[in-house]
Parts: structure tokens; C-alpha cells; sequence
């Protein structure tokens, strides 16, 4: 009987052993994890742009199971990169996410809709921690994309047309018109000369008569 006690005895304390060394190796588990970012990128095309024109990158989950940042969505003036995140991920699994550009009304820009899906694959690292793998493939596509980029177009708008003025008349020109004025002074004078060299003529006539 009191072999069987220390067998029991022993049992347990082996047991309780065992316990206590797999509780460190738990609470690791639960507080291992990896931390993503996502790159992306806004381009400006055209002759000439606005520099201080802002474009808004927008990140949204698929399930509501996916973790998110603190802030879903990132700014950017003119070209350059909108990195979005950090995601904190703590149990293996695929994680699927939406990214698009937000359409703005900035006149005389052409706004990229392009709309990208995200996969976030999560694994097991031969360390213990967890390992990610982050692809993404733009819809309408099949294939994995180099990166996320949003092009936006800018054109200047076209400045208004002036109406057109109607021709005018052509002025005279003073020279000309003083040459006229003066012919027809020097062909009245002329007439007036002949009718008076003619009526003098006459009376000279009806004298000698």
C-alpha cells in the first residue's frame, strides 16, 4: 500500500513538472507575431501639374477578421510613396486586403481607379516566430504585381477663348481724301472759270453787234 502511495505520489509531482516547463513555451505562442507594412506609390504624368494637388491611399480589409492599422489610409502631395500600416499578425493563416486610391476633384487631374488585391500570407518560421509573405495582384489581372502604383494625369485647362470682333470698316485715309476734296475744288473752279470766260464773251458779241 505504501508503494502504491509513492508511485501515485511521484505520478504527480512528474505531472505538475511537466506543467510548469509547458507554460513558458504557451505564453511565447501567444506572444509571438510579425508586423507588415505595404508600400505604395502615386505617380503624376503631364507636361505640367499642381505640386501642392494631395492624393489619398486607402486600405480596407476583406473580413473582419483581418488586423488593421491605427490609421487605414495614408496622404501624399504630388508624386511619391504612401506606406501603409503596420499590421500586427499573431496566428498563421492567409489574410486578404483591398487597396485603391481615393478619387479626388482636383481640377485638371485624371485620377487613377485602379484597385489592387493584397494577400498577406502568414507562416510558422523555423525560429518559433512567424514569418509573412505580402503579394499583391491588380483586378483584372491574374499576375503579382512589382508594386502598387496609382498614375494620376494632369492636364492644364484650356484658357477661354476671346470672341471675336467683327471687322470694322477701314478707315479713310486722311491723305487720300485730302487729294479728293482738292480735285473736285480745282474742277469747280475750272467750270466757274469757263462759264465766266463764256458769259464775258457774249456781251463782248452783243456789243459788236
Amino acid at each position: 500500500m505504501r508503494l502504491k502511495m509513492k508511485r501515485l505520489r511521484g505520478f504527480v509531482c512528474v505531472s505538475l513538472i511537466l506543467a510548469l516547463l509547458a507554460l513558458p513555451g504557451m505564453a511565447f505562442a501567444e506572444e509571438r507575431g510579425c508586423t507588415v507594412t505595404i508600400p505604395t506609390y502615386v505617380e503624376v504624368t503631364g507636361t505640367s501639374s499642381l505640386t501642392d494637388a494631395e492624393f489619398e491611399v486607402v486600405l480596407a480589409g476583406l473580413d473582419t477578421e483581418e488586423p488593421m492599422p491605427e490609421k487605414s489610409s495614408g496622404t501624399v502631395k504630388g508624386s511619391g510613396q504612401v506606406v501603409l500600416g503596420p499590421m500586427t499578425y499573431t496566428v498563421p493563416g492567409d489574410y486578404h486586403y483591398r487597396i485603391s486610391q481615393k478619387v479626388g476633384n482636383a481640377e485638371g487631374y485624371t485620377y487613377d481607379t485602379a484597385v489592387y488585391t493584397v494577400t498577406v500570407r502568414v507562416v510558422n518560421g523555423e525560429d518559433g516566430g512567424l514569418n509573412a509573405e505580402v503579394w499583391a495582384v491588380k483586378d483584372g489581372g491574374s499576375d503579382k504585381v512589382e508594386e502598387i502604383l496609382f498614375s494620376n494625369a494632369y492636364k492644364a485647362p484650356e484658357d477661354p477663348k476671346k470672341p471675336e470682333e467683327p471687322n470694322k470698316p477701314a478707315a479713310p485715309q486722311t491723305g487720300d481724301q485730302t487729294h479728293v476734296r482738292l480735285f473736285a475744288a480745282l474742277l469747280a473752279l475750272s467750270v466757274l472759270v469757263m462759264i465766266l470766260s463764256g458769259f464775258r464773251q457774249s456781251r463782248k458779241d452783243r456789243r459788236f453787234d
